[in-house]
């Protein structure tokens, strides 16, 4: 009798430890997700859609080379982001150098994106693919006005090509840095067409779901090369006609000197 009570205390000692452990455990998660690391939470919300920091280059070269910097160079390239990024004090540049040259940058940006992904799932309508795929092809036109993905862009077996195919994009980028470079893209083109028609950010969620999912893509026919051709060969009138309309309007006045 003297051993089955002994046993069973031995037991009741090993389960509320494990209780315990386990409380803790929740605690260190609950503060991990509390605490909120500025410089990961910018990095994701301004730098994530054309950089990445070991994952390969995008629009612009991976990060991870300069982990290996000196601190003075690589804060003054930071420096250089200003009209891409926006007004950087250097408290701030300071951040993103040492959040750079952080050996667990890599694990802090996807803790923020994670944290990004939960915030904007909060405030906005579930993402759908289905939704995505009829705004990529404009099925369903952009709140805004701006053009179709698809004039541009290929998906799968469709698109056009004046910018870069899309299909792969999934793999060298989350869905959080897919929804901050499809609402703020670096790219010239794109930036001038949808400076004044944004993409919304619950647009931004559809269409980042539907290039997460390559394999519902749909494949390529003659057919659907006509309209997609053709709606390329118009938007590359509008940037023509565009930039003969800028090309005039500077030589429409004298340059002075002493001025860049």
């Amino acid at each position: 009798m003297m051993r089955i009570k002994l046993a069973f205390l031995i037991l009741s000692l090993c389960y509320w430890s494990q209780v315990r452990a386990q409380a803790n455990d929740s605690l260190q998660i609950a503060d991990t997700t509390t605490h909120v690391d500025v410089a990961a939470k910018t990095y994701a919300q301004k730098c994530a859609g054309c950089h990445t920091v070991g994952g390969g280059k995008l629009t612009g070269p991976d990060l991870l080379p300069t982990r290996a910097w000196p601190k003075s160079e690589l804060a003054t390239k930071v420096k250089l982001m200003e009209p891409r990024v926006g007004p950087l004090t250097q408290d701030d540049i300071n951040q993103f150098v040492d959040l750079l040259q952080d050996a667990r940058a890599q694990e802090r940006i996807h803790v923020a994106q994670e944290l990004a992904s939960r915030a904007v799932a909060a405030t906005l309508a579930p993402a759908s693919e289905s939704a995505g795929q009829k705004l990529f092809e404009g099925t369903t036109r952009l709140a805004n006005g701006g053009i179709a993905c698809i004039t541009c862009h290929r998906a799968g077996g469709q698109g056009g090509s004046l910018g870069p195919d899309l299909t792969a994009l999934h793999t060298r980028m989350g869905k959080i840095a897919m929804i901050s470079a499809i609402q703020q893209t670096q790219f010239l083109v794109m930036s001038g067409t949808y400076k004044n028609q944004p993409i919304t950010a619950q647009e931004a969620v559809h269409l980042a779901e539907y290039l997460s999912n390559p394999e519902q893509m749909p494949t390529a026919s003659m057919e659907d090369h006509a309209p997609i051709l053709g709606a390329s060969l118009g938007a590359i009138s509008l940037l023509v006609v565009v930039g003969l309309y800028r090309k005039r309007s500077r030589n429409s006045f004298p340059r002075q000197r002493g001025i860049a």
